[in-house]
């Protein structure tokens, strides 16, 4: 028996990173999912669709863009109709923005970077919130970031999009708390590939060039250095390096919310970072 069994969840994003690992982790615990991105139905059932699977679940996959309320709505519909009901909604998704100063961006890179890390959290929770409320239970996470609670320079929109997904969290755990309906973020460690997009993109802004084989050699390296130790980077002058967080960390975090284990924590944002502390 999982802590999950018989829950029925969405989870936003699930094509990598995070929420592929949030998606495997409901799947074993024995929650039915709906899981999307915005790649193709055929690749998210081939891959993260068929991982879950094979842990016995129940999975619907869908092509969704998260940030466009109609497919949204498509979405949690065609969830209702498969599974009858929704317990659990994890908002995932997200985009790394663009590595600019305000000065230099224009308004629809502004706007793209909040449309779907921000105004997809809030066209996801409108959209389950009415079967959540009626029946009286609802477990809502909303992933923010590092950023979400501190400043990340040349990343105005991201840090603007996380820090609002605190601000929203909060309220709407405040709002809903009467229905018996909890909310929290998460505040992850990164993962490789987000962690690539960010190096590159930074590179970009300060005009020098990018070796990706070279940054995934020194990501590995230290994660496997000797001296990786959780909150290493309090004591770098002892040699000591951190030996960072990931996808997996979270996903046990964001499972516990998701449990009824959890059904007095809300309103809460949860660091699952290795230590970095804000």
């Amino acid at each position: 028996m999982g802590v999950l069994d018989g829950k029925i969840a969405i989870v936003t994003g699930a094509a990598r990173g995070h929420a592929e690992a949030l998606a495997k982790r409901f799947a074993k615990e024995g929650a039915m999912i709906s899981i999307c991105d915005i790649v193709p139905v055929k690749q998210l059932e081939e891959t993260v669709g068929a991982a879950a699977r094979a842990e016995g679940a129940d999975v619907c996959c869908f092509q969704c863009n998260v940030s466009n309320e109609k497919a949204v709505n498509k979405m949690v519909a065609a969830t209702l109709d498969r599974f009858g009901t929704i317990d659990i909604l994890a908002n995932v998704v997200g985009i790394t923005g663009p590595t600019k100063d305000v000065w230099q961006m224009d308004l629809g890179e502004w706007k793209q970077t909040l449309e779907v890390n921000l105004d997809s959290v809030f066209l996801c929770c409108k959209a389950v919130l009415p079967v959540m409320i009626k029946k009286k239970y609802g477990r809502i996470i909303n992933f923010s970031s590092a950023t979400g609670k501190q400043p990340l320079s040349h990343r105005t929109p991201y840090a603007t999009s996380k820090m609002g997904i605190i601000g929203f969290t909060r309220t709407l755990a405040a709002d809903v708390g009467r229905y018996n309906i909890t909310v929290n973020a998460i505040c992850p460690g990164i993962h490789e590939g987000r962690s690539i997009e960010m190096a590159r993109a930074r590179a970009e802004y300060m005009g020098k060039t990018f070796d990706e084989a070279k940054f995934r050699k020194e990501y590995q390296a230290r994660l496997q250095h000797e001296k990786a130790v959780l909150a290493g980077r309090w004591c770098p002058d002892e040699g000591y390096v951190d030996i960072g967080s990931g996808p997996d960390d979270a996903a046990s975090v964001a499972t516990f919310i998701a449990s009824d284990d959890a059904a007095m924590m809300t309103g809460q944002d949860i660091n699952t970072s290795g230590g970095c502390m804000w």
